[in-house]
């Protein structure tokens, strides 16, 4: 059974890739896509390609930790979040770190997972992956503070 990642090997994981301090933190609102708060969900499989978890990332995370994993100035990051798009770069730069991601699922007596897909934050999530996201057991929200770029939100999702 694919358990839910440690809050530590999440932190790890982000400082690890980003090169930079990240503050991890209980998010007491669940990260789910709505028309105002866009996210990007990157859905992970078995090898059998059956939906084992997905990630949910709010517009500001994407952005922050794809800037900042090519060093992108924070005032890039900020330009997309205030223009509520993002530049195809900083997306495959999420993609990236949510790829690396798939690791922390891996562990003994789990099944192997691997990212799919990535849903963009401007895309609408095939309707499939919405009751997903939106549930309330099985997850763990996190409030993410990259220093020099500052804060997003993520969610960890995992199917029955």
């Amino acid at each position: 059974m694919t358990i839910l990642p440690p809050p530590k090997r999440i932190r790890d994981l982000f400082a690890d890739l980003l090169g930079r301090d990240v503050d991890i933190s209980p998010c007491l609102e669940p990260v789910v896509p709505t028309l105002i708060r866009p996210c990007a969900i990157g859905v992970y499989v078995t090898d059998d390609i059956k939906t084992g978890a997905v990630v949910c990332a709010d517009l500001e995370l994407v952005a922050r930790a794809g800037a900042a994993l090519s060093l992108v100035p924070r005032a890039g990051a900020d330009a997309a979040i205030e223009g509520r798009y993002i530049q195809q770069n900083l997306l495959d730069n999420f993609a990236e770190v949510i790829n690396v991601f798939a690791g922390l699922f891996n562990v003994p007596n789990a099944p192997h997972l691997k990212l799919y897909s990535v849903v963009a934050p401007d895309e609408t999530p095939p309707a499939d992956l919405v009751p997903l996201v939106r549930r309330v057991t099985r997850r763990v929200d996190l409030r993410l503070a990259i220093d020099g770029y500052g804060l997003g939100h993520l969610a960890v999702v995992l199917p029955n």
